[in-house]
């Protein structure tokens, strides 16, 4: 018992299926943005504007993986939008916060970078469940 709440095994299998849908599309989708990253880095390009190519480039795979795969959401399709994006941009910021700190602290750049991403996963994937797609949204 949590509370005035009982939660139930299944309660925790849904929450674990959730978890483990949003690891898996986050996986490609952490790969696509990494590769964008990194290969601006390559080209010249800065951490910071590598970071903004690659997290631009994630953001629309990761609205669509996390709206139809992950969440399975029947929400109105523009107010989950907004508030993703809203969502998308805090996180990025913390992410983009992360990424200076570290890399002011000398931290390697690829360390950093990592870091960052992290960061961003874990507040996306809150950010996600509880308040983007949740249940009163139409998210399974």
């Amino acid at each position: 018992m949590c509370g005035n709440k009982v939660i139930h095994m299944n309660d925790w299998n849904k929450e674990i299926l959730i978890l483990t849908r949003y690891a898996g599309s986050g996986i490609i989708n952490s790969l696509v943005g990494l590769i964008c990253i990194f290969s601006a880095m390559a080209i010249g390009f800065s951490p910071t504007y590598s970071n903004f190519i690659g997290y631009g480039v994630g953001f629309l795979f990761g609205f669509i993986f996390s709206k139809k795969f992950v969440f399975r959401s029947n929400g109105d399709f523009v107010a989950e939008s907004v508030r993703y994006l809203l969502f998308f941009v805090s996180c990025f910021f913390c992410n983009l916060l992360i990424l200076q700190l570290a890399l002011y602290y000398g931290v390697n750049v690829v360390v950093s970078q990592l870091i960052a991403a992290v960061t961003y996963t874990s507040l996306m994937f809150l950010s996600s469940r509880l308040f983007i797609f949740n249940a009163k949204s139409g998210g399974r």
